[in-house]
């Protein structure tokens, strides 16, 4: 559905404008009390990640299929692509558009085997084994960090990502054996007691059970971030449950993310793997450059689809591509193999077409099927690609998303003429022409049930209604 048979708009976006005004004020001094805490665990990294920065002028081919065969050192090709890769993206961007019309028969897609039923024996006692790893020994803090996995309902996607990639990868050619990499044995705690209960010691040092490890990791990592975005949303409620600020308090909640985020880092420490440890950490960078980005936009770019872009890869898609990449490390593949590539391409455009979906639901799914209230971006004064695209047919639209939609009325008249353009139409296809990516990014895995279930997951983002 396009959302275009909803009823009055005004029905449902009843005091939103209201609600938005309240709860843009606090953001800015949220967001300042949660930063310093995210940028400390950083240092974590401390002698394991050599990150020199690359001119920001640099555009990086390795993204495309252009630089597939080139080779250049891992460190400076990372950093350029985890700096310029979203630009490059966005300048590839006009071409996105205009092949909009020609999107690929996605329903081909599903012939593959269910993906969650096919990693579904890894899944179910990963909620428990995450759950054992938080463990400590103070008990609010012990309670607000496992909130969520508490009541664990969703499919969990990201480890789910993880665990079929890391299937893939195994069966590409070009793995070599994994070295242990000793040398990060002096790092604080890698010794530490992190044994979770699914997996036996033995296990746990095989390739598949350092990419286990790894779907962990991702999922608390993404976790977290839900736990810090709320607090900046000032959210009241998350997966049908209460918010963990909102259970506990702002100043908890805070702390149990970052909670999150240093067990998370361990975990890395532990899988004594350099270019998988620098890989993930790029993902904690991300997320809060994603948050600065957000906030900080003047008007002007928040008109920008290539910000929106670079937004949607830095909250959404960093973590979903370099957890994708870790896999291929982790499984034996060069940090520039071709292997290694396409798992991160995978991750990209599969991160950018579940975002993009997500905020097309904001405007057409329930607030009962997302768990959260309906048409949040835009009470939050974002602007999202269907309020983007409908703006190139209705000017009046810039006005508001400058003010982000502010002004009493601001939101039920974005919502009217959303409804009149084509904005949901060319967001849908936006969204197939990246899940498209990432299904031509896995031409190069030789065939097999989980390269099929990956594909099959391209479908499953595209048909989602929630």
């Amino acid at each position: 559905p396009d959302g275009r048979a909803h009823s009055n708009p005004g029905t449902v976006m009843s005091g939103r404008a209201d609600t938005a005004l309240r709860r843009r004020a606090p953001m800015r001094g949220a967001l300042m009390r949660l930063l310093p805490s995210l940028v400390l665990l950083l240092p974590c990294f401390a002698g394991v990640v050599q990150h020199p920065r690359a001119p920001m002028g640099a555009l990086t081919a390795q993204h495309s299929g252009r630089a597939r065969g080139a080779r250049v050192g891992p460190a400076r090709a990372e950093v350029v692509s985890s700096i310029r890769l979203e630009q490059a993206a966005a300048s590839t961007m006009p071409e996105a558009e205009a092949s909009i019309g020609s999107d690929a028969d996605w329903s081909d897609w599903r012939r593959g085997p269910n993906p969650f039923e096919l990693v579904r024996p890894d899944i179910e006692p990963l909620t428990a084994s995450i759950k054992q790893l938080l463990r400590t020994d103070h008990p609010v803090l012990n309670m607000a960090a496992q909130h969520f996995f508490d009541r664990q309902t969703g499919k969990q996607f990201r480890p789910t990502i993880v665990l079929l990639m890391s299937r893939a990868v195994g069966l590409a050619a070009g793995a070599s054996d994994v070295s242990l990499q000793p040398a990060l044995a002096h790092v604080p705690g890698v010794q530490g007691d992190l044994q979770d209960s699914h997996l036996s010691p033995a296990e746990a040092e095989t390739p598949y059970g350092k990419q286990y490890r790894l779907a962990e990791i991702t999922e608390v990592i993404h976790t977290a971030s839900l736990i810090h975005d709320d607090v900046l949303d000032e959210a009241d409620t998350r997966r049908g449950g209460a918010a963990v600020h909102k259970a506990y308090s702002n100043t908890v909640a805070v702390l149990a993310g970052d909670y999150l985020l240093a067990r998370a880092s361990l975990m890395m420490a532990r899988l004594r793997n350099i270019h998988v440890v620098q890989t993930m950490a790029l993902s904690l960078e991300a997320l809060v450059q994603g948050e600065i980005m957000q906030i900080k936009a003047t008007p002007e770019e928040r008109m920008k689809m290539s910000l929106y872009i670079q937004k949607s890869f830095f909250k959404t898609a960093s973590l979903i591509a370099y957890s994708s990449k870790s896999a291929a490390l982790l499984g034996g593949h060069a940090f520039d193999s071709p292997v290694t590539q396409a798992a991160y391409d995978y991750g990209y455009h599969l991160g950018l077409a579940f975002q993009i979906v997500d905020d097309m639901l904001d405007f057409t799914g329930s607030a009962d099927a997302l768990g959260k209230p309906k048409l949040q971006d835009m009470a939050l004064g974002l602007a999202t690609a269907p309020i983007l695209y409908a703006a190139q047919e209705y000017p009046e639209l810039q006005r508001l998303i400058k003010r982000k939609f502010e002004q009493r009325g601001d939101l039920d008249r974005a919502y009217t003429l959303l409804m009149q353009s084509e904005g949901l139409d060319k967001t849908r296809a936006l969204a197939t022409k990246h899940a498209q990516s990432a299904v031509e990014a896995l031409s190069i895995f030789p065939e097999s049930e989980s390269k099929d279930a990956l594909i099959h997951l391209c479908y499953i983002v595209l048909s989602r209604n929630k």
